[in-house]
This record gives C-alpha cells, sequence and structure tokens, in this order.
C-alpha cells in the first residue's frame, strides 16, 4: 500500500508540472512581436525627429552669428557703418563643416547653405531694428519642406552711442 501512495504522488506531481502548450507559446511570441514593432516604430519616430532639431539648432546658429555681426557694427553719433545703412539684403552662407564656407556644392564637401535675409529698418533717427531670417536651402527633406518652420527669424533694435 505505500508503493501504491508513492505512484499515485508521483502522477499527482507529473501533472501539475505539464509545460507550456504550442499555442501558449505562440501567443507569448505573438504579444512580443507586438511591443516590439512599437518600440521599433519610436525609434525611428525619434531618430527622424533629433535628426530635423539639429537642422534647426543649425540654423538657429547661423541667425545667430548674423545677428552678432550686426551687433558688432559701429552705430554712433560720430558715424555708422555703412552695412547698417543697407535697408534690406540677402546672401547665402555655408555652415557645418569647418572650412567649407563658400565651397557648398562642390564635389566632396558637405554642409548646408542657408539663405540669410537681413532687413534693416530706422524706428527713430536713434534707433533701428534688426530683423534677421535664416532659411535653409540644403536641410533635411521634412523640415525645410515645411515653410512655417523652415524659417529662423531673430528681430533686435540698436540705439545708438554717443561713443565713437
Amino acid at each position: 500500500m505505500i508503493w501504491q501512495k508513492r505512484a499515485r504522488t508521483k502522477q499527482k506531481s507529473r501533472k501539475s508540472e505539464r509545460g507550456f502548450t504550442l499555442i501558449e507559446t505562440t501567443i507569448a511570441l505573438l504579444v512580443m512581436m507586438i511591443v516590439m514593432l512599437g518600440s521599433a516604430s519610436l525609434f525611428a519616430f525619434a531618430t527622424f525627429n533629433n535628426s530635423n532639431a539639429a537642422d534647426r539648432a543649425q540654423t538657429l546658429a547661423v541667425a545667430q552669428q548674423t545677428m552678432e555681426t550686426l551687433r558688432r557694427l559701429r552705430f554712433s553719433t560720430a558715424g555708422t557703418d555703412s552695412v547698417l545703412n543697407t535697408p534690406t539684403y540677402t546672401q547665402t552662407v555655408c555652415r557645418g563643416v569647418p572650412g567649407a564656407e563658400g565651397q557648398c556644392g562642390q564635389s566632396g564637401v558637405v554642409g548646408r547653405q542657408y539663405n540669410v535675409v537681413v532687413n534693416i529698418t530706422d524706428t527713430t533717427p536713434t534707433v533701428k531694428t534688426i530683423v534677421v531670417s535664416v532659411t535653409p536651402i540644403t536641410a533635411g527633406p521634412a523640415w525645410a519642406n515645411n515653410a512655417s518652420w523652415a524659417t529662423v527669424t531673430l528681430t533686435t533694435q540698436r540705439a545708438k552711442s554717443d561713443q565713437p
């Protein structure tokens, strides 16, 4: 009788130790695949937006550099730099690779071209309003093709100083 009890105990434990069925394994793999596809699409979305952010940051840097160049020019009672007397001018600049300024479009040079438009308005005889607008010409397709996002505009006012 003791051996019969042991045999029944072994049978019960074998029934409780059954493994996963093929259907359970397939469903688990399907759920994991759906989660992984969702993660992959989020990764692609993040990569795309980081690339666009880099384009916007570079465009903003070009605008800031242009604005700082204009703020450095002389605007005083003793005289005004001729650039500040030009109401509007446009230039194309190349940024992105050290030493590539003026070489964009040439073979072997990787850089972005930007269209810089500067508007200088005499608000009063002693104050000028300077507006710098920068639009990427060769930026990534998604950001540059959207006209509402493509242009970075900086505005400042400059007062005439008494120092020469």
